[in-house]
């Protein structure tokens, strides 16, 4: 069944609003005058708490960038982060607001790629019988349909003189995801579902999301044909790539090699790539990466399972102590896990993760530097380090990073490392003083040939060391004189 068949059989009516502001898809306004087409950019970073989003019209004067403002349905602590969950009722209805009598869905990006069960809750859609990419293009089809509101009702006066608004979402994955693996094509076909159904339905349910997932999947024609002009110009861009954005853009920019660590709730990214001008646009070869599960929820999970732990190890010890023909002490103060043993145990665990991290990042810089590229320049002077992710800011992971410039120097011999500040425009940083949770999303928010080409590590071979001088053979012995 072709979009337009869908819309004649009553799907996808929008109510009062659309009819006085935007059109039934909520890509166009209701009412315009012939004129000049624009492009906008969605910039959506899909993160594992929480989402953010930032809008950016490329063809205006000064290039204006507007993060979403989610209101009632954003967490309390910063309106433009939207938590990654979804409320399902009792028929299956979704919606970014819970309802009467639905159900909280949480986990959705964790569920969606992690193995490990133990990271998460039992309200994640696979335990609660819910395919995790159904979960997932539900709500990104009401992230995507929110923000497009949001923005035309909010911003006419910036696009509305424009005759018709060309849509480009850019999704935001972890650096190996850009590689031709499983991960990519999951990413591909969430992505292209979820924005199929936020243009086609006003009532998204689990069973809409899943008819379009099908769509997507079974028939690529349905998205490449696009008879009715309703699908966007859509690619899926490295994380690392769209937080180093700011950076490129600036007058701290340097060419070379750098070193990209993104700490995010669910997972601790690596990349190391080298920043490169051609042609007037910048290139992006990454050469190393890697993505472990370590992010912040890690810490969460091993602080509880030390405690736990601890707790189990107090009342084994309570068991086999016990004397049968003591008496009972009535102080129950005596069974409790002292705060001395709590603290260690949970320092124990912190002590075990942070060596997990470290282990991590020394093991990327030293394939970087015996195989990946052995003849850069930084080894010789400092390692250009960019820190991204809500995750960085905790003490706990900025400690890990903050402990290359020892190490650097002791093991590579270079000078350390010289960390570099998140950048994102002035448009951004004075909405919120924690405008490093915007980087990404502001970087995802440039059109993909603005962001630069991408070479995936794949793809690049490793570079030969410096060839060793064989001084023997150029040797002149006084017999040979």
């Amino acid at each position: 069944m072709s979009s337009g068949d869908r819309r004649m059989n009553g799907v996808g009516k929008s109510g009062a609003v659309a009819a006085t502001v935007y059109d039934e898809h909520v890509l166009q306004y209701a009412k315009t005058e012939p004129g000049s087409e624009g492009d906008l950019v969605i910039g959506l970073d899909f993160g594992t708490s929480a989402s953010k989003v930032v809008i950016q019209a490329p063809g205006l004067p000064g290039n204006p960038a507007y993060a979403v403002d989610f209101g009632e349905v954003a967490h309390s602590s910063m309106p433009y982060l939207l938590p990654t969950r979804l409320w399902v009722t009792p028929g299956e209805g979704c919606s970014l607001a819970k309802q009467a009598g639905s159900r909280d869905v949480n986990d959705i990006k964790l569920d969606l790629f992690s193995k490990d069960q133990e990271l998460i809750s039992h309200r994640g859609p696979t335990r609660q019988g819910i395919s995790p990419e159904t979960a997932a293009v539900a709500y990104l089809a009401l992230l995507l349909r929110h923000a497009r509101q949001w923005f035309l009702e909010g911003k006419r006066d910036v696009v509305g003189h424009l005759g018709r608004l060309n849509w480009g979402l850019n999704l935001g994955v972890p650096s190996p995801c850009i590689e031709d693996n499983e991960e990519n094509r999951r990413f591909q076909r969430v992505g292209k579902a979820a924005w199929m159904l936020s243009v086609l339905e006003d009532q998204i349910t689990l069973a809409k999301a899943q008819y379009e997932l099908r769509l997507i999947t079974e028939a690529p024609e349905y998205w490449e044909r696009d008879d009715d002009g309703i699908a966007c110009d859509f690619a899926i861009i490295p994380e690392i790539a769209a937080g180093a954005i700011g950076y490129a853009l600036s007058d701290l920019r340097r060419e070379g090699l750098h070193l990209m660590v993104d700490v995010g709730a669910w997972t601790v990214d690596v990349c190391s790539f080298i920043l490169h001008e051609r042609q007037g646009s910048d290139r992006y070869s990454l050469l190393t990466a890697d993505v472990q599960q370590l992010g912040t929820i890690r810490l969460h999970q091993e602080r509880i399972r030390a405690i736990s732990e601890a707790q189990e190890r107090q009342a084994q010890d309570l068991r086999d102590k016990h004397d049968p023909l003591s008496p009972i002490t009535e102080d129950v103060e005596a069974y409790l896990l002292s705060r001395d043993r709590i603290l260690s145990a949970v320092g124990e665990a912190e002590t075990e993760l942070k060596k997990r991290c470290q282990e991590m990042l020394r093991r990327v810089i030293t394939d970087l530097k015996k195989r990946r590229h052995p003849n850069a320049s930084v080894w010789r002077g400092r390692l250009p380090v960019i820190l991204i992710g809500g995750g960085g800011q905790l003490p706990f992971f900025r400690s890990i990073v903050d402990d290359l410039d020892p190490w650097l120097k002791k093991h590579i011999g270079s000078e350390g490392a010289a960390f570099l500040p998140v950048m994102v425009p002035q448009t951004i940083s004075s909405k919120t003083a924690e405008h490093h949770r915007l980087a990404v999303a502001w970087g995802l928010s440039h059109p993909d040939f603005n962001i630069g080409e991408i070479t995936p590590a794949d793809q690049i071979p490793d570079i030969d060391p410096p060839k060793s001088v064989d001084w023997k053979s150029g040797f002149i012995s006084k017999d040979q004189v």
